[in-house]
């Protein structure tokens, strides 16, 4: 996993990182492959949904019809893993060719903030839609801000774990930069969606022999091409009788972050 060990916290396009899942998910060997992609309901993300459909989807997946290939997909405000989804999704890609060997089920999931460029540098967070003031995340926003909501609460829930608060880390100057404020919280929430994720699988008894690549990420929003970042991956190898997980990739406490903005786009690490 060398080369998606090398994209984690670097500056990509959305092309590079779906064709590196692609690569991966069959270096597993699999008989069969699938996608659960969870992504944010923001309209802005429709590149990101269609990259992965062509460059991930449409080569690998069955066809679920003439000419009709599909992942698996939750869509809703924050791109919230939702629990038991990726059972539902695995007993989808449960063929019969799957029972021959095994299955690859790659999750992908999406933060996104957006990026403006200005004579001082970049701005993440807010943007122009439509002609009008606007943000993204907004769901990371309205956390951030304190709304009270029900997707706000799901969120704050993955932001409190393990008894740090993650959302006062963000909102304090003094612990995080507030020009990254967002683009970190966005990396943030992926990691601990994918942790959801990963926690979720480890309690579900597969229908076939299935190797899990769970795959944190954000895009970032632009008003060209949009651009990507890799978090880090999760494999969740249950294809034996013992089950063997791993994760490679960026912790998910926003304090311990850095950001470097160089000539080769964005570089961010741990420290």
């Amino acid at each position: 996993m060398d080369a998606l060990t090398n994209m984690i916290g670097r500056e990509t396009d959305l092309r590079k990182v779906s064709a590196m899942l692609r690569e991966r998910a069959v270096q597993f060997g699999p008989n069969v492959i699938g996608a659960h992609h969870v992504v944010c309901s923001d309209e802005s993300e429709v590149e990101c949904v269609e990259v992965f459909q062509e460059e991930f989807v449409t080569p690998l997946l069955p066809n679920l019809g003439p000419d009709k290939k599909a992942a698996f997909r939750t869509s809703n405000l924050g791109a919230r893993y939702e629990l038991c989804s990726s059972h539902i999704a695995e007993h989808h890609y449960a063929t019969p060719e799957s029972r021959l060997s095994a299955k690859c089920v790659v999750i992908k999931i999406n933060g996104h903030v957006s990026e403006t460029a200005t004579l001082d540098g970049r701005v993440f967070g807010p943007m122009e839609r439509y002609e009008a003031e606007s943000n993204a995340c907004g769901a990371l926003h309205a956390l951030l801000a304190g709304v009270d909501a029900p997707f706000t609460d799901e969120l704050r829930q993955a932001f409190v774990t393990e008894e740090l608060d993650r959302v006062a880390a963000l909102c304090d100057s003094r612990r995080v930069d507030p020009s990254y404020r967002y683009l970190i919280a966005a990396m943030v929430s992926a990691r601990l969606q994918a942790g959801r994720a990963a926690d979720d699988v480890r309690d579900h008894s597969e229908f076939t022999p299935t190797v899990y690549l769970i795959v944190p990420c954000i895009t970032l929003n632009r008003p060209g091409p949009d651009g990507e970042i890799v978090c880090g991956y999760y494999i969740a190898d249950y294809r034996g009788i013992e089950p063997h997980d791993e994760y490679h990739g960026l912790g998910d406490d926003p304090t311990s972050y850095r950001v470097e903005d160089g000539d080769d786009g964005l570089y961010i690490t741990n420290v």
